[in-house]
């Protein structure tokens, strides 16, 4: 199965303000790790496409999975996972919707 799955940077601290040396400690343990992280699950080929939206702080990027399980996991396992709010969404293909479609219509004209 295929999902995308989109994540958005929230402010840990709720107010919008870092201090830039905390800032930088973020970047340090959470950041540049989890990019890592990401990377190497797009060279595994556990990551389709994707990337960091440009000149923001939210990522986007299509995953294949077994299972919701499998998904699931595999976003938790991502360092900045709890500095993010993140949306999994099962990709249907366009085949199969294709096929869905048509018997709707072919069943809708009989009706």
């Amino acid at each position: 199965m295929q999902y995308l799955i989109t994540s958005e940077w929230i402010d840990p601290m709720g107010n919008g303000a870092f201090a830039p040396r905390d800032f930088a400690e973020v970047i340090d343990q959470a950041v540049v790790p989890s990019l890592e992280a990401l990377a190497k699950l797009t060279e595994q080929k556990k990551i389709l496409a994707g990337g960091i939206l440009s000149g923001q702080r939210n990522a986007a990027f299509i995953v294949e999975a077994s299972s919701n399980d499998e998904a699931t996991e595999l976003v938790q396992g991502v360092p900045f996972w709890a500095l993010c709010k993140w949306k999994v969404t099962p990709l249907e293909s366009f085949q199969h919707h294709a096929s869905f479609a048509g018997r709707m219509s072919e069943g809708l004209k009989a009706a």
